[in-house]
């Protein structure tokens, strides 16, 4: 993996948001967490405890807690090599 990539997205404070190409390789719900989190960050651009209850509230993915933590695992397994 080109070493450069040290997270799977990143998103302006203009709400551009950039996906790693090896994102694609991700389960479904992975790469579905990934864009929701970014999405997320528009209107709450820092990792406030408000942007992490956009997660419980808007009820989109009930399970994120769980997919958070497999796309983390892939994290350090990929994005470190």
């Amino acid at each position: 993996m080109d070493n450069r990539y040290k997270q799977w997205e990143s998103c302006s404070t203009k709400g551009v948001l950039m996906l790693i190409p090896h994102l694609v390789k991700a389960p479904k719900e992975c790469i579905d967490y990934v864009i929701l989190h970014e999405l997320y960050r528009i209107p709450e651009h820092h990792h406030s405890e408000k942007f992490w209850r956009l997660f419980t509230q808007v009820k989109v993915m009930p399970h994120w807690k769980e997919v958070k933590v497999r796309i983390n695992a892939m994290a350090q397994l990929h994005l470190n090599e």
